[in-house]
């Protein structure tokens, strides 16, 4: 059985059909989003990467489940914010990261089919071990080596799930014995798992070096000393057929097949067998890890155990847990007590619209945040970073449909948006900006003028609607908003914006005294820092 050129499948058709299974359009459009705006051409920033990534509350809870796992213990603390993961981690490691959790992450969501599911979990296994290895023979970018390892299977994931007919189909070919493993996908396919993969990859603007990844090596080439293969793609080979003797092998079967694959890879990897299978074992105990961003149940946990070498084929049938975890997170009181700021407390009936971070989550995003911008401004820091940080912390924290920092330009006395967050992100940039007139006696200018924090339920209700500035309309128009003015020397330079374009929504004492407190940090950044904003 043939396939003919006209009828090989095809990067795009991938894509398509994944969208025409109508569960993924959305994350689709995101990951393109996020490496179109973030390739190398591109001139986004840190500010806006993190901004691409907190679109999705999931992808945020899960990059920063990741970047705190034992993957990035090398550096101390807990990263709390999206922001600072990109500081810390570096712009093209949060992008690449992101795209991957947002893909795998989701399809295993998505899918029903238990390979597929397996396969997911074999593209994380191979990423661990890859990066083991990397430290092992101490090559110094293991987190991009753990991405080339997640990804080296890509382009079979993907037939997996969108063509699972056309996978049944190679599967019954290899079994039969006639073909050889590529024969069989040319014949099926019309291409390679790999050749998808690199198209799919290219598609979404990934970085040369996940897309060369993906290649599988010729028997013959890695064997010879001096071939010249990128030692990525070279590392995510020999990685990925780690992972095949854990997740594939039986017992019985594990220690020959191992030998065979140490002699494959000898001209270039020399590790001794026993701290082979020492790293085989520890990445999947550090498959945990990945728990909550996999939705692994306790079950799925404990069947990690049955992968590994140390389990003997008389192995006694493995009790299972409850699912239920409690997870108990440490609370301190970060926020000092603080004069409630003028309130305007008309209600309305319209149910609030759903926030990015859980309400359950709010109060230790917001505690969490505080002390970790605290220990930035703590360290040599610049100020983009930090007021990118504070504007994530009011947004996820407090639940915001749009945050905006503003600050005063001193030849033209106008407001300014510096660092937008949320709704509408591009439209609001271009045009909201406002005089300041201390004489206007509009609830903006007002706030800037007394220095006092305002909180607004409702902006058209009777009591306030007369002090609504004629240029509050249109596409910047919110019914529901806080002002905190940033005084410094008792003049207005700044103004932190919040607010919920729906009604229905009732900010508590806790919240109002955070947004002083992330205010007040965002006063003292200024003061600490040469920005020209005095």
């Amino acid at each position: 059985m043939t396939v003919s050129k006209t009828n090989r499948i095809t990067g795009e058709q991938l894509l398509n059909r994944m969208n025409e299974k109508g569960e993924f359009p959305a994350v689709l459009q995101h990951i393109t989003e996020i490496n179109v705006k973030t390739s190398p051409l591109s001139t986004t920033s840190a500010n806006e990467l993190a901004s691409l990534v907190l679109k999705d509350y999931s992808l945020t809870s899960k990059l920063l489940k990741v970047v705190n796992s034992a993957m990035y213990r090398q550096f101390s603390g807990q990263i709390s914010t999206v922001s600072r993961a990109v500081v810390i981690l570096g712009f093209e490691q949060v992008r690449i990261t992101a795209t991957g959790l947002m893909f795998f992450a989701n399809l295993q969501d998505k899918t029903t089919a238990q390979y597929v599911k397996e396969e997911v979990f074999s593209s994380f296994l191979t990423g661990i071990l890859a990066q083991d290895l990397s430290k092992h023979l101490k090559m110094e970018d293991g987190e991009d080596l753990f991405i080339c390892g997640m990804f080296h299977n890509f382009g079979r994931l993907l037939i997996m799930y969108c063509f699972p007919d056309k996978y049944e189909e190679y599967l019954e070919l290899v079994a039969e014995g006639e073909l050889t493993d590529e024969m069989a996908m040319q014949s099926t396919l019309g291409t390679t798992f790999d050749e998808l993969g690199m198209e799919v990859a290219d598609l979404w603007h990934l970085p040369t070096l996940i897309i060369t990844s993906m290649k599988t090596i010729p028997l013959q080439e890695i064997k010879n000393r001096n071939a010249k293969i990128d030692r990525h793609r070279k590392l995510a080979n020999f990685a990925n057929e780690l992972c095949g003797i854990t997740i594939n092998s039986s017992p019985e079967q594990r220690q020959e097949q191992l030998r065979s694959v140490l002699k494959k890879y000898k001209s270039s990897y020399s590790i001794p067998d026993e701290e082979i299978v020492q790293m085989m074992d520890s990445a999947l105990s550090k498959m945990r890890d990945f728990a909550d961003v996999l939705n692994l149940k306790q079950t799925d946990l404990c069947k990690l155990d049955l992968h590994s070498f140390k389990l003997q084929s008389d192995l006694p049938t493995v009790n299972v847990l409850d699912d239920s975890v409690n997870t108990l997170g440490e609370q301190a009181s970060a926020v000092d007590s603080a004069e409630a700021p003028e309130r305007f407390t008309v209600r309305a009936g319209a149910p609030p619209a759903p926030s990015i971070t859980r309400n359950e989550d709010k109060p230790l995003v917001i505690l969490d945040a505080i002390q970790e911008i605290t220990n930035a401004m703590l360290d040599d820091f610049t100020f983009d970073p930090v007021l990118t940080m504070i504007l994530e912390t009011v947004y996820r924290g407090i639940g915001f449909d749009q945050v905006i920092i503003f600050f005063r330009n001193s030849k033209t006395n106008i407001m300014q948006p510096r660092f937008v967050l949320g709704q509408n992100v591009e439209e609001l940039q271009m045009k909201f900006n406002f005089p300041v007139e201390e004489s206007s006696g509009d609830l903006f200018n007002q706030a800037l003028a007394e220095g006092r924090d305002l909180y607004i339920e409702n902006i058209d209700a009777f009591d306030v609607n007369h002090r609504k500035p004629t240029w509050f309309r249109g596409v910047i128009f919110a019914p529901s908003v806080v002002l905190y003015p940033i005084i410094i020397n008792r003049k207005a330079v700044g103004l932190i914006y919040g607010s919920y374009l729906s009604l229905g929504h009732h900010l508590n004492k806790q919240q109002l005294e955070s947004l002083k407190t992330l205010r007040n940090q965002a006063a003292l950044a200024i003061k600490l820092s040469s920005v020209g904003i005095l």
